[in-house]
């Protein structure tokens, strides 16, 4: 099983490159601020409708923001 801390800085990386802070990224992912900020700090797993809806966000297909997950998981 793959560790949320992982996912979470995975996607946190990705957050942070494209210059959007996690209110905005949770508004446009329209997910609750909090709720977002639990999957950045490892506390949540994502579902796959939750990683759809972020890499939406961050305006890049979602295979992308997987490929960021694995790269983060292989670089561990």
């Amino acid at each position: 099983m793959v560790d949320a801390v992982l996912i979470g800085k995975a996607i946190q990386k990705c957050r942070v490159e494209k210059g959007m802070t996690q209110e905005v990224l949770s508004g446009l992912a329209d997910l609750d601020r909090t709720h977002y900020s639990k999957i950045e700090r490892g506390l949540r797993s994502p579902t796959i409708d939750t990683l759809f809806k972020i890499a939406g966000a961050l305006d890049m297909p979602p295979h992308q923001l997987m490929i960021e997950i694995e790269n983060a998981v292989s670089e561990e």
